[in-house]
């Protein structure tokens, strides 16, 4: 695993400082009594230290890595904000290979989400690039009603909300965000981009979901690319669901 933080932050991270980061932050996630290496890299521009630790405790018992996804994102937060660093910036990189059980599918989910919604433009093919990749979608409505109030997203007989996942998730902030992007008056097609742009991009967001996260992270990838324009047509795809359903209700009253 490694610990990745802002430029902006280059000159405050010393090795002493980033050293103390690093021990905080295994203390916080439950990484305690154990042997550990610290590596402090300096091949990118941006500060960072590799992690490698024993999952055997000197006590000889094994180190537990369940919630280690809800973990690492609410420790990376609060030590940003004690430390005063660039709040947006502090990203811990889980070796998905080391995840296991529900852990390890919500990752994998919410890597196949980021790449859907960087290559989709609306509702329909974001839900059909999610399938080709295993991933469902679940629509919660309000009641009778055909008014969506929630997702979840499952795989591998795993379910998930969708700010279960990731706060970002919710249905209501994946509409939100869609549908400001569609009403934006200066988007382009993504036809319109150059295909090599657009191409590169996608095969840099998949090749990373295939490796195995030793390396750049998922969200390097999407601040260093330009990404493709999203929209939504969210209209058509709920009345597409409604006529679905309908015909459902004809059959069970034949």
């Amino acid at each position: 695993m490694s610990l990745n933080f802002s430029e902006q932050d280059k000159l405050k991270l010393t090795d002493e400082k980033m050293l103390e980061m690093a021990n905080e932050y295994l203390d916080r996630i439950g990484i305690k009594d154990t042997q550990v290496l610290f590596v402090r890299h300096e091949d990118k521009s941006h500060p960072h230290v590799h992690i490698v630790y024993n999952r055997v405790s000197n006590s000889g018992k094994t180190i537990s890595d369940k919630n280690l996804f809800h973990k690492n994102a609410k420790v990376c937060r609060e030590l940003t904000k004690a430390h005063g660093l660039f709040l947006a910036s502090c990203k811990m990189h889980v070796n998905r290979q080391a995840l296991k059980g529900a852990d390890k599918v919500k990752y994998e989910i919410f890597d196949h989400i980021i790449y859907a919604k960087a290559v989709t433009k609306n509702w329909g093919n974001f839900e059909q690039a999610l399938k080709n990749d295993g991933v469902g979608i679940i629509f919660k409505y309000n009641g009778n009603t055909q008014k969506i109030q929630g997702l979840s997203f499952n795989k591998d007989g795993y379910v998930f909300k969708g700010s279960e996942i990731d706060r970002s998730l919710s249905y209501g902030k994946l509409n939100a965000e869609f549908n400001a992007i569609a009403l934006d008056t200066s988007y382009s097609p993504a036809g319109t981009k150059e295909p090599a742009t657009m191409q590169n991009l996608v095969n840099e967001i998949r090749n990373h979901i295939q490796s195995d996260h030793t390396g750049t992270s998922l969200l390097e990838v999407l601040l260093q690319s330009e990404l493709p324009t999203l929209a939504t047509e969210p209209e058509p795809f709920i009345k597409r669901k409604k006529k679905s359903q309908a015909k459902g209700k004809s059959r069970g009253n034949e």
